[in-house]
């Protein structure tokens, strides 16, 4: 034979004898390593990494196909040391596939993991500290069986898949709580020093939601440094958009730019359990785009551009100390075809929340703006409009009744809808104007108040209206908490007459009372009464 031939059978003899001595060695794999040791070299690894204990309370098999792998039960995956009330992470399965050829030299290299029925428990302690902040121990590690020098267990590029999961957040120092079900997500890091991407869904609240995470560099992240990174969050109720950097540092930073988007403000708070009743046409889409800082619990919103309604601002939205202060500044308002700037601070660090609202609009034009206060059902016009208020309260009610500060409103050629004036002025002015009917709007050239407000009562004394067929002026109270009306209205219809009429009673039934009436003929009926 050939001597060329000869070596390259001997070659062919080698490579064959080399990978049948492999794959000899990978079925002896189950006999020859121990589950437990294998679980054992995993607690490691993870002490190793992150700094936290994990637990296998279940049984653990070794399996050789599709790929050497680890399957344990009733795993949990430890929080920091601290006042966390829960563990971090349990899990009903956790499957561990480990690369082979690792191994065959006594090493553990995670290559895929995939938690069934995880549940993922967020909480923060009451003293502030967060138990998803992974921190490597700064001593040496202690563990029931140590990795030998040259052999020490590691992660590489792998996967985690997760099904059936569940996450739940829960604030200690405030007692806020939230919960996700139905996780299903997948996690992908190609390599440990490339980036990592995450995508999945969940339920919350009855609704679907989809998540899409991406981090350039999580391992800057883990060590407590900064790393590009991404957050989208879609559902039918709004959409969630983050570019930027996050910081991994303690607190928490973060900055970059946001987009939020949805299609009905009312049906976002309420699916978020924030309940309220606005009227069918008010808190429908809103949108809000700008800069984001965080650092720690302080937020910061700027050159935002903020679109609600038929309401258009841009400014600056900061969210205060662990999100119980909110400063609203807004630098470039657009309403109702006008122009303004305002500022709204909420503020509930304190024992009963506070509001702050300073307002100033101009040239807005308002249709049928609703009113519905004692007969006035409806405001139409062009003009100016300001408000400078503060409340505090534990409630509605309460807030309104402490209302206190100032208002003004300026407007011109409009016109008021009144339902209860038509009848009203038939019966008082009956007999001087015959069959005459008087419209249920009132249409005007001008119309200006000016208003003090204390402990929520409106104190008004120069409302003035100018009209081509009426005019009137009025003075008296508004209580806003229960809604009452104590008001002199002294109108004077062009060619009829003049009345002094009084409005006492709840808005929306009120008392009117004639205490005077005048003829332009010079007639006078004092003392008439409406029936």
């Amino acid at each position: 034979m050939p001597e060329k031939n000869r070596s390259s059978r001997n070659l062919l003899i080698g490579v064959a004898t080399a990978m049948a001595v492999v794959i000899a060695a990978l079925l002896a794999v189950p006999f020859l390593i121990p589950a437990g040791f294998i679980g054992n070299r995993v607690a490691a690894l993870v002490r190793q990494k992150t700094g936290r204990d994990l637990r296998i309370a279940g049984s653990v098999s070794f399996s050789l196909l599709p790929r050497p792998g680890l399957i344990a039960h009733d795993v949990t995956l430890a929080s920091p040391a601290g006042g966390f009330s829960r563990d971090f992470l349990t899990a009903k399965t956790v499957e561990i596939a480990l690369k082979p050829l690792a191994l065959l030299h006594g090493a553990v290299e995670i290559e895929q993991l995939r938690l069934s029925q995880p549940a993922i428990d967020f909480e923060i302690d009451v003293d502030g500290r967060r138990n998803w902040i992974f921190r490597p121990p700064l001593g040496p590690a202690t563990t029931a069986t140590a990795p030998t020098p040259g052999s020490a267990p590691s992660f590489t590029a792998f996967d985690v898949t997760i099904v059936e999961g569940e996450a739940s957040y829960v604030d200690d120092r405030t007692g806020r709580k939230a919960s996700l079900g139905d996780l299903a997500m997948t996690l992908s890091l190609p390599s440990l020093d490339g980036p990592l991407s995450a995508r999945g869904s969940a339920t919350y609240n009855g609704q679907p939601v989809k998540l899409a995470v991406g981090i350039a560099s999580p391992v800057e992240l883990r060590d407590g440094r900064a790393s590009a990174a991404t957050v989208d969050i879609a559902s039918l109720n709004g959409n969630l958009d983050f570019r930027g950097t996050i910081d991994g540092a303690d607190p928490l930073e973060a900055t970059g730019t946001v987009n939020f988007k949805t299609p009905s403000l009312r049906d976002f708070l309420a699916w978020v359990g924030i309940g309220f009743t606005p009227q069918d046409s008010e808190f429908g889409p809103l949108s809000i785009d700008g800069k984001i800082e965080l650092a720690g619990p302080k937020l910061t919103l700027t050159e935002a551009a903020i679109a609600l309604d038929q309401f258009a601002a841009k400014g600056t939205l900061v969210l205060g100390e662990a999100n119980g202060r909110l400063e609203l500044d807004l630098d470039d308002m657009a309403l109702y075809g006008g122009k303004g700037t305002g500022k709204i601070v909420v503020d509930s660090t304190g024992t009963a929340p506070t509001v702050a609202a300073n307002l100033k609009l101009t040239g807005i034009t308002v249709h049928e703006l609703k009113l519905n206060i004692a007969g006035f059902d409806t405001l139409s016009g062009t003009g100016d409009f300001s408000s400078d208020l503060t409340g505090h309260g534990k409630s509605m009610h309460e807030l309104v009744a402490s209302l206190a500060g100032t208002g003004r409103i300026a407007f011109a050629d409009g016109a008021i809808g009144s339902a209860g004036l038509s009848p009203l002025m038939k019966n008082a002015l009956g007999p001087a104007i015959g069959d005459r009917a008087i419209p249920r709007e009132i249409a005007y050239r001008t119309l200006s108040a000016t208003a003090t407000i204390a402990a929520g009562v409106l104190h008004n004394s120069d409302l003035q209206l100018s009209g081509p067929q009426l005019s009137a002026t009025g003075a008296g109270t508004l209580d806003l908490g229960p809604r009452r009306i104590d008001y002199l209205w002294q109108p004077d219809i062009s060619g009829l007459g003049s009345a002094r009429i009084a409005i006492t009673g709840a808005w929306d039934n009120p008392e009117y009372k004639v205490e005077s009436m005048s003829i332009t003929k010079g007639l006078s009926v004092p003392g008439l009464k409406l029936r």
